[in-house]
């Protein structure tokens, strides 16, 4: 249940960068270079969980399995 309940927050997390990026870019003429910030945080986002992935996989307590 923990596993889930992480799992979506990341998703979540990734649903309002990109979502508020792309509101910022629509409405603001100068936000030419939003886009690119929020690349750069989907970006953080995805080594942090990576990262946690591979300490998983070379644990101990690994069995193959995500939870």
């Amino acid at each position: 249940m923990m596993s889930d309940t992480k799992c979506t927050l990341s998703c979540i997390q990734v649903t309002l960068v990109v979502f508020f990026g792309s509101l910022i870019y629509s409405v603001w003429s100068n936000g030419w270079w939003i886009d690119s910030a929020s690349a750069l945080i989907l970006s953080l986002f995805f080594t942090k969980e990576g990262i946690g992935m591979i300490l998983w996989a070379r644990s101990k307590d690994f069995d193959g399995g995500c939870c």
